[in-house]
């Protein structure tokens, strides 16, 4: 039989802990291993994590300093000594059956990475159906990619490090970037590219929990202008592979976030330094005469515009509001 590592980074969350190993120990599938990582929590889940070691052998606890999820990750993975890997964030949780039909469609389809689906909300006790296992889609790393641009508000499907069972071959040379936020869009596609095949089973596996205090429901601060960089990072790795389509499309996405974060940083933080930062980015991978084919509206002189002075767009959005309020009126 396989064996499963499920890795949970763990920080912060006594609230949600109990639950969270819950929904994986009490798994269908039993030949797990589960690595518990807790990453320097000052408040129960450290006590928590022990006591689940105590009454199940599966459990490997690791406690460490505060180090950042990237660091939580990495550790689970240098411990992981499953044939497959999953990952489960320690504030959401996963249906009963949920590694058992992962594995089974690995298995079944000789695929590298089962990509499943999931529900989003704040319900502590969702009730997962288990239908009878649908076909899952099989596809190559480029197609499952290109969902990051074309699916909407499932693209979350595509980039995040959970809900999806990876070969842990797969991991050998790719570790997640440690002390940035935004880590699965820095690592995410280096992993699925990695494999041969990729299975999509449109089967709800996984409750992605919104609680206020996470990491993502955060009030916008400039550790969050990480995500920059890590599209950045994303576009170029598409342009060494010779990933045409996709880097068109990485590179569209950047630069329409330079410009939305250079809006914010000037006019919700008020931060010179974040600005700088967004203006520099923006200035080391604009195109000069690249027009956007994602967003009509971002032209080549608009573009442009950006990158000699981006208070020129400012001024540019200000003047259309209040063309466009007159008209209104009228």
């Amino acid at each position: 039989m396989d064996l499963v590592s499920v890795i949970i980074p763990i920080y912060q969350v006594e609230d949600y802990l109990q639950r969270c190993v819950a929904s994986v120990a009490g798994q269908s599938y039993q030949n797990l291993e589960m690595i518990l990582v807790d990453d320097g929590s000052t408040d129960g889940c450290p006590e928590i994590c022990d006591q689940w070691a105590q009454k199940d052998s599966r459990i490997i606890v690791v406690h460490q300093k505060n180090l950042g999820l990237s660091a939580a990750r990495n550790t689970g993975l240098s411990l992981a000594t499953g044939d497959y890997v999953l990952m489960v964030d320690s504030d959401d949780y996963i249906a009963p059956f949920a590694v058992e039909h992962l594995l089974r469609c690995a298995q079944k389809t000789d695929v590298d990475v089962v990509i499943c689906d999931y529900i989003k909300g704040c319900e502590g006790n969702y009730v997962f159906s288990e239908k009878e296992q649908c076909l899952p889609k099989i596809i190559d790393p480029e197609s499952a990619l290109l969902n990051i641009y074309t699916t909407g508000d499932k693209s979350l499907r595509f980039t995040a490090a959970w809900m999806k069972l990876y070969r842990k071959s797969l991991f050998e040379g790719i570790r997640y970037p440690q002390g940035k936020l935004f880590e699965d869009i820095y690592t995410t596609h280096k992993i699925i590219f990695a494999g041969r095949k990729i299975a999509v089973l449109d089967e709800v596996l996984h409750y992605y929990y919104q609680r206020e205090n996470s990491i993502m429901n955060t009030s916008f601060h400039l550790k969050k202008l990480d995500y920059l960089q890590a599209l950045a990072e994303r576009a170029a790795f598409f342009s060494e592979h010779g990933l045409n389509k996709l880097e068109q499309l990485a590179y569209d996405e950047l630069l329409h976030c330079l410009i939305w974060e250079y809006s914010r940083t000037r006019d919700v933080l008020h931060s010179i330094q974040g600005m700088e930062y967004v203006k520099k980015l923006y200035r080391t991978v604009y195109a000069k005469g690249y027009a956007s084919k994602r967003y009509p509206k971002e032209n080549q002189m608009f573009l442009a515009a950006f990158y000699h002075n981006p208070e020129w767009i400012i001024w540019y959005w200000r003047i259309t509001g209040k063309i466009s309020e007159i008209f209104r009126r009228r």
